[in-house]
Order: structure tokens, then C-alpha cells, then sequence
């Protein structure tokens, strides 16, 4: 065999295996001559497209979509005249149903020592992603209009908290940019007294991948400041469960925050006038004491002054506090104890508890019991001037009851004692009753010495 024979069949074997690579591709390929003619379609192309090597005139364009054939042809007029690659998305017709579909098709010219000898093309299907793509965009535009729409401040922050995006509101009402949030952070619109209390919120809600809120005023543009509530959740990763980024909302509350604040003035003024209204009748009722003659008289007088002086007490401790609706108990008990303490300084009374805070409602019957337990205790436990100790304990059950202790180390009760029995004595009568007003039990038992009351308090669920 001939050197040129061996060449013309090197060249047709070579030719034969092209062919088979591009029959084969998994992506829909073709082979055309410089003038534009389609000389071959692969497999792919023709399964698609229903173009066969018998058709009679060959032609990408009858696949093409009417409406982007002028598009393609600049393109294609364009490169061709350069001799250059060029890249075009179409829509191709699906031959089994007649649908289009997005294709992004890539030709490339072929060279053979300086010489335009083909062009080779292929044709990728990207109807899915740019659909995909579309309705991302769609999804985007529907939830910024929505969320320019809202009457509260709305944001998005990445999981270091830096800024990603603001509604239109935000920047109208703050008078910042995108560009100032994301180089200063919300820091500067935040008044400046809760600044780093809210960084502890956040920074707390992010170690813990939970949703928090917050209520804070911010600077409006005019440098005015307004009470917002903020509320953040976390986004996270369909597949890894990974926070990618915070969504969160700022609904302006100054008219309810200022209705509040006027509420809890209102409410404090009231309990600081019964308070002194009753410390009044307090000093009343010991002036009288003092100025008695019967003993009996005086007693009655000094038991009604505590008692008084009790109640005064609890609403002392209530219009210092900033939520009238609850009290902190074991400091209302402390301070009854050393009141109590004053008006007895041959005894010592020592409280232990900690910090338990209970509906306001219930504070007055449970000093009250706390009272009548201590004034028994100092006049009867320790008769004669005799010198002693009274201990009060408060502590927390684990439903949330209170058990409350008052024991001392005196005489013991007297034989025959018995709280369900009825008395004359004014004291355990309004001890049992007050602990019925509170649906709590109370028990009494020897210490041996002495004698301790204990009082099981539920708590109510508010």
C-alpha cells in the first residue's frame, strides 16, 4: 500500500471515529460544513428533535423557536463572519410533544492547516435551571414587595450577624443606606442604653441557634426615638439543618410601651398612697396601744398595729417594684422579718430564702400568716422575758409550691393543741383562715424543743 493510500485511510478512519464520539455524546451534537449546511446530526439530536439523516433538507432551524431564530441568526452572522466560536441560548421543539425547551448551544469553528473545514456545535439542555432560575427571581421579587408592604421593619442577617438586606421601610424610617448597615451595623440607630444589653440577646440567641426578641427604641431619621419590638428566627439548610441566615422584624410599640409605662406610674402612685394610708392607721393604733391603761386593750391594739403594719408592708415592697402584677416574695419576707425584728429586740429572727417571685395577690395572705406564726411564737414560745430565736424558711418544690417554715426552740405547744379544733384565739383563727383563702395546708408539730408550723403553698399558673 501507497504512502497517500495509507493517508486517505488514516484520514477516513479518523473521520469514522469522530463521527462515532459525536453519535455517541450525551448532549445533542451536529457536524456542518463552512457554508452552514448540516452534514451530520448525532443521536441525541435526532431522538430530540425527530431529524434524521433521510430527512430531506436538513435543519437546525426548523427545531428552533420562531421567536429567537432573528436572535440566533445575529449571533451566528456575527461569529461566521470572523470565523470565530460562538455561544446562543434557544428554544429547541421537543419532537414527542411539541414543547420548547431552553438550550444553550456552543459552536466552535474547525481548522485544517489555516482552513475553514466544519463547524462543530452542541446543544445543552438548561430548561430546568433557568426555570429554576426564573422562578428564584419571581420568588425574590413577590417577597420583597411583600416585605416593602409590611408595616414593620424587616431584615435578613448572615450567622456572623453582619447585614444582608433591609426593606424599604427600614431606610425610610432610619434614614440610613444599605451601605452605612452593612459597614456600622443596627448599633447606631439603637439608643445607647440598651445597646449592649441587646448585643447579650443576640449574641446569646445565636450560641443557641434560637429565635429571640427584644424591645428597644430606635433613632428615627429626625433623631427622634420610637419603642420597636424585634423578633429574629433562624433560617436554616433544608439538608444540613445549618443556620444560613437570620429573618427578623421590628414592630413599632411606642404607643403601647408609653400606655404601659403610664399604667405601671398609675399603679405605683395607688399602692404608695394605700401604703402610707395604711402606715397612718398603723401609727394610730399604736399611739392608742400606748396610751391604753388595760392591758388586754393594748394587746388587741398592738395585734391589729402588725397586722396593719404588714399589709402596709406588702405594698411598700409592691410600688418599688416595675411589674405590679408579681412579687418577689423572699425579699418582702426579709424585710417583714426585720420590721418584725425591731419591735422585738430581746429576740433574733432569721429568715432564709431565696429569690421566689408569686402573683401580688398572694403576697398579703402569706405575710400575714408569716405574722401571726412570728408574733405567736415571740409571745408564747419564750414566756417570762425569756430570750430566743425564730426561724422562717421559704423554699421552692419542684411543682412549684412554696413550703414555708416558722420554728423556734421554746416551750412547745400546749397539750391538747389542735389547728382543726375551733378556738378563741383570734390569732389561729385568722392563721387558718388566711391559709384557706390561699387553698394552702398548714401543719403543726414538736421540734423537740420548740415547735415548727409549716404552711404548703400552691402556686397559681399565671
Amino acid at each position: 500500500m501507497g504512502t497517500q493510500d495509507y493517508s486517505k485511510e488514516w484520514r477516513n478512519e479518523s473521520e469514522e471515529r469522530l463521527r462515532a464520539f459525536i453519535e455517541s455524546a450525551p448532549r445533542k451534537m451536529w457536524i456542518s460544513r463552512p457554508d452552514g449546511s448540516v452534514e451530520f446530526f448525532n443521536r441525541e439530536w435526532r431522538e430530540y428533535t425527530g431529524q434524521t439523516d433521510a430527512s430531506g433538507n436538513r435543519t437546525w432551524k426548523d427545531a428552533v423557536h420562531p421567536d429567537d431564530l432573528p436572535r440566533l441568526k445575529d449571533v451566528r452572522n456575527r461569529a461566521v463572519s470572523q470565523g470565530q466560536p460562538y455561544d446562543v441560548q434557544v428554544r429547541l421543539k421537543r419532537h414527542g410533544d411539541g414543547a420548547y425547551r431552553w438550550h444553550i448551544g456552543r459552536v466552535a469553528p474547525v481548522h485544517l492547516h489555516g482552513r475553514l473545514i466544519a463547524w462543530i456545535g452542541a446543544a445543552t439542555d438548561i430548561d430546568k435551571r433557568l426555570r429554576a432560575e426564573a422562578a428564584l427571581r419571581e420568588s425574590e421579587a413577590n417577597f420583597r414587595t411583600m416585605a416593602d408592604a409590611i408595616p414593620q421593619l424587616a431584615w435578613m442577617r448572615n450567622p456572623n450577624d453582619q447585614s444582608l438586606w433591609f426593606n424599604q421601610r427600614w431606610f425610610e424610617f432610619t434614614g440610613t443606606s444599605m451601605e452605612q448597615m452593612q459597614k456600622e451595623g443596627w448599633q447606631p440607630v439603637i439608643h445607647p442604653e440598651h445597646v449592649d444589653r441587646m448585643t447579650e440577646v443576640v449574641e446569646a440567641a445565636r450560641a443557641a441557634d434560637a429565635a429571640w426578641e427584644y424591645t428597644v427604641p430606635i433613632r428615627r431619621k429626625d433623631g427622634a426615638y420610637r419603642w420597636f419590638l424585634f423578633r429574629a428566627v433562624p433560617i436554616r439548610d433544608e439538608s444540613s439543618g445549618v443556620v444560613t441566615r437570620w429573618f427578623g422584624t421590628s414592630t413599632d410599640v411606642n404607643e403601647q410601651q408609653e400606655a404601659q409605662e403610664r399604667q405601671r406610674l398609675l399603679t405605683q402612685e395607688v399602692s404608695h398612697r394605700v401604703k402610707n394610708s395604711l402606715a397612718l392607721v398603723a401609727a394610730q393604733l399604736s399611739l392608742q396601744a400606748r396610751a391604753s391603761d388595760d392591758d388586754d386593750a393594748k394587746k388587741v391594739l398592738m395585734d391589729a398595729y402588725t397586722r396593719v403594719l404588714t399589709i402596709a408592708g406588702v405594698h411598700d415592697h409592691l410600688w418599688r417594684q416595675y411589674d405590679s402584677k408579681f412579687i418577689e416574695i423572699g425579699g418582702f419576707l426579709r424585710d417583714l422579718c426585720h420590721k418584725l425584728q425591731e419591735t422585738a429586740p430581746t429576740h433574733e429572727i432569721v429568715f432564709n430564702g431565696g429569690r421566689i417571685v408569686i402573683p401580688t395577690d398572694q403576697a398579703v395572705p402569706i405575710g400575714l400568716v408569716v405574722n401571726e406564726l412570728i408574733t405567736n411564737a415571740l409571745k408564747y414560745a419564750y414566756p417570762e422575758k425569756r430570750r430566743g430565736t425564730v426561724w422562717v424558711t421559704l423554699r421552692k418544690g419542684d411543682d412549684d409550691s412554696l413550703t414555708l417554715e416558722v420554728f423556734d426552740r421554746g416551750i412547745g405547744l400546749p397539750d391538747g393543741f389542735d389547728l382543726s379544733a375551733p378556738t378563741k384565739s383570734l390569732g389561729m383563727r385568722l392563721l387558718v383562715n388566711t391559709v384557706r383563702q390561699i387553698d394552702a395546708t398548714v401543719t403543726a408539730m414538736p421540734a423537740d424543743p420548740g415547735t415548727r408550723f409549716e404552711i404548703n403553698i400552691p402556686m397559681r399558673r399565671e
